[in-house]
This record gives structure tokens, C-alpha cells and sequence, in this order.
């Protein structure tokens, strides 16, 4: 994975959203500590705004909650972990344990479509998803997450 889009200082244990809104919130936030945004709110709205089009929850407690802005000032890649469960609306209307947040600016659509590609197809290999739901080690997530050959 390029360490640019993804490294564990991407990775966030979130102990407090109990809420879809509130974890869009603290992902919006995240990406924006993390310099990858340059306006937390326009990037909240966007995720909501992009989430009311189609859901972004995956399947087994697995949500890709992403959108194109703007704001996005570089591609990125967070992994959050949650503590408590979202109810999400997902594909199998399973709650979120852990999402991928992705920051994609609007000049960057190929590479963001060639992104979320990559992490669909890589949550199919159960392997895969059982180690982002299960383990909580910062370096071994940051391992898994290497898995995904994004340049």
C-alpha cells in the first residue's frame, strides 16, 4: 500500500459514536487532523450527502464510507475501528464495526474508483475481513491493510 494513502497513523479506535451521523463525524474529523481535508464540515456533509445515493455499508459489519470533494486535498485511506456497534443500513443489514474512509479529491476519481475496487474485492477473501473485525494491534492492521495493492 503506498504509505502516502496509508499508514498506521490512519488507523483509529473510536470509542464513542454509537450513531451512523456520529461516526461520520469523528471519520470527518480524523481525516481532517490528519491533514487530508481541508474543511471537516463540507467533508461530513459530503459523506452523508454521498451515503444517502446508495449505502456504503458493505457486508459483515464492513462499511467503504467515502466521497469526492473539493476539500479532499489527497487521496487517503483510514480504517476505524469502532467500540460499540453503528446501525448502518448495509447491503446485509448487518451494523458497522469497522469502516474505510476514504478521502477522495475531484481530480482524483480514477485513482479513487481503482481504490475502492481494490478494498471490495479484497473484503470478499473472508481471511481478509476476519483480521480487520478481529484484530485491534495497530501494526498487524497496518499489515493486513498492506494486502491491498494500491501504488
Amino acid at each position: 500500500m503506498n504509505r502516502e494513502v496509508f499508514n498506521q497513523d490512519h488507523i483509529l479506535f473510536d470509542e464513542t459514536s454509537t450513531t451512523q451521523e456520529e461516526a461520520f463525524k469523528r471519520i470527518a474529523t480524523f481525516a481532517f487532523d490528519s491533514g487530508f481535508v481541508s474543511d471537516e464540515q463540507v467533508y461530513f456533509e459530503g459523506l452523508k450527502a454521498r451515503e444517502k445515493e446508495a449505502t456504503t455499508g458493505f457486508k459483515d459489519h464492513i462499511a467503504i464510507p467515502h466521497c469526492k470533494s473539493s476539500v479532499n486535498k489527497k487521496p487517503g485511506l483510514f480504517l476505524i475501528k469502532f467500540s460499540q456497534e453503528i446501525p448502518w443500513n448495509a447491503l446485509d443489514q448487518k451494523p458497522v464495526k469497522v469502516a474505510f474512509g476514504l478521502t477522495i479529491p475531484e481530480e482524483g476519481a480514477t485513482e479513487h474508483l481503482k481504490l475502492l475496487s481494490l478494498i471490495a474485492r479484497k473484503l470478499i477473501d473472508k481471511d481478509f475481513r476476519d483480521g480487520v473485525l478481529q484484530q485491534d494491534d495497530p501494526a498487524a492492521l497496518t499489515e493486513i491493510i498492506d494486502q491491498i495493492d494500491f501504488k
